[in-house]
């Protein structure tokens, strides 16, 4: 290695240490458990409160199915920025990693627009 070569710590920005540090990553693990804690309780309160008409009937299929989409897109979210070190990436790196994503959404919105105006394959 020559003399003027930068050193490791040199060749990253200042505030790329900050990623590695194990708090950072025991608190995204901790969100990710409750996350997947809240992910198990929709469908038990949903099957239990679902027909009843009491206070509880937010817990329809159609609003529990729509929560847990919610949150494992916010799961993807968390594993993708810190444990796959997406934060710490280029702008360019970040749309690259987003667009094929996006392309899913949209495919699924017009996959729900197609059942709901046609009704279901026959």
């Amino acid at each position: 290695m020559s003399a003027n070569a930068p050193t490791h710590d040199s060749a990253h920005d200042p505030g790329h240490g900050k990623a590695h540090d194990r708090k950072t990553y025991y608190k995204v693990f901790a969100a990710l458990g409750v996350l997947t804690a809240i992910e198990i309780a929709i469908p038990m309160v949903a099957h239990k409160y679902g027909n009843d008409r009491s206070s509880l009937a937010a817990f329809t299929p159609h609003w529990s199915t729509s929560a847990l989409y919610v949150l494992s897109v916010a799961k993807a979210v968390l594993v993708g920025l810190f444990f796959m070190h997406l934060k710490f990436e280029t702008k360019w790196l970040k749309f690259i990693a987003i667009l094929p994503g996006t392309a899913a959404l949209y495919a699924l919105m017009l996959g729900a627009e197609a059942y709901f105006r046609f009704g279901p394959p026959t």
